[in-house]
């Protein structure tokens, strides 16, 4: 009987080592994941999710029912055969894989405490699986915004049928309300097209823009500026053809970055899959008041447009449900909004309707999409 009461106390022992590395390594790693998400990404949201959940996961473990003294006896650093273990290597200068990393810890951390506390406490409830799971949605905005990773970028491109083009004049309720219903009903992208206002304001827009988009699993594209697209790390840029060159633009943004570039033309395009554009807009497709981008092409030109194309091609200009029927007629899967969406009353039906006159499917069949250049 005494060894077997040994035995449960060696045991308990151990479960509380456990627990109690695993609440500091938890509160540790949240709170690097937090200042990476303040100081480096600017999320300021996303950063105080990480603070909630990492006071929350605190106050988790300290109402176990143990006594702190006893949890606290049960500590040996001096002993940890794991002591001086390495941790896995995050790059030189690598802010976001360090976010990322700390938030695996964190996980990491939360699921032993989740398991020694059933093993200890059978019944009691803890709420550890609970902050884990909420822990997997603050991941995935992290890792929307891990740098240098532009094969994911490209290949969520090309799922991308209708892209969003955010201006502040246009909204017909607030920012955050309109993006969010325009992307839960299916908009994969959204463009920031400010043009005039503060640089100071356009980037404050766009940090709160890139934080939505990351928490939405959308695209997020800054119009004309490869400045305020890296400060808001943003997926990329999109050039008008008054804009800096895609090689400039690139030598800003890096490898990773989508670049877009607006065509009006033949020679347009042809430059464009020259210089390494990701996609194309094309365009004005329609009669439209909100760019002066010159004479519409039409259903006929927009379709020769589109044809000349393997990029990923966006139909815009005075794109709405009803044009979104031509449009598709002309060969386009994809459109880029902004005036039939930003101004309805309902933004996500808005999105639905012109979605619904495009192609569905495969995004990338036919012109506009891969299919071969028109000779």
């Amino acid at each position: 009987m005494w060894v077997m009461d040994t035995s449960r106390e060696r045991a308990r022992r151990s479960l509380l080592r456990i627990i109690d590395a695993n609440r500091n390594r938890v509160a540790e790693a949240l709170r690097v994941a937090e200042d990476v998400s303040r100081f480096h990404h600017g999320l300021g949201a996303v950063a105080s999710d990480l603070k909630a959940l990492r006071h929350e996961a605190l106050r988790a473990a300290d109402a176990l029912p143990v006594e702190p003294h006893e949890r606290l006896a049960a500590r040996d650093a001096e002993g940890d055969p794991g002591r001086g273990t390495p941790s896995l290597p995050v790059a030189p200068g690598n802010a976001s894989a360090l976010g990322l990393r700390n938030i695996e810890r964190a996980r990491e951390a939360l699921r032993a405490l989740e398991e020694a506390s059933r093993a200890l406490f059978p019944g009691v409830p803890t709420g550890f699986e609970e902050l884990r799971y909420r822990l997997y949605s603050v991941e995935r905005v992290l890792a929307a915004l891990v740098e240098g990773d532009g094969a994911a970028s490209s290949s969520r491109l090309e799922g991308v049928r209708l892209c969003l083009i955010a201006s502040s004049s246009l909204f017909s309720k607030p920012l955050e309300e309109v993006i969010e219903a325009a992307v839960r009903a299916g908009a994969g992208m959204v463009q920031l097209r400010e043009k005039g206002g503060a640089d100071a304001e356009v980037l404050r827009r766009a940090l709160a823009i890139r934080e939505l988009t990351a928490r939405l699993g959308a695209l997020f594209i800054v119009n004309d500026r490869p400045d305020i697209a890296l400060l808001a790390h943003a997926d990329g840029v999109h050039l008008g053809q008054e804009d800096l060159p895609v090689a400039a633009a690139r030598s800003i943004l890096g490898s990773g970055a989508l670049i877009g570039v607006s065509t009006h033309s033949e020679a347009e395009i042809d430059a464009a899959e020259r210089t390494g554009a990701h996609y194309v807009g094309v365009g004005p497709a329609f009669p439209t008041r909100t760019k002066d981008a010159g004479p519409a092409l039409g259903a006929e030109g927009l379709g020769r447009l589109l044809s000349r194309t393997t990029l990923p091609a966006f139909a815009i200009g005075g794109i709405g449900p009803a044009t979104a029927v031509e449009a598709a007629r002309a060969g386009a899967r994809r459109v880029a909004v902004s005036s039939a969406v930003l101004g309805a009353p309902d933004p996500g039906a808005a999105v639905r309707e012109i979605l619904a006159a495009l192609p569905a499917g495969d995004a990338e069949r036919g012109p506009g999409g891969k299919g071969g250049k028109a000779e």
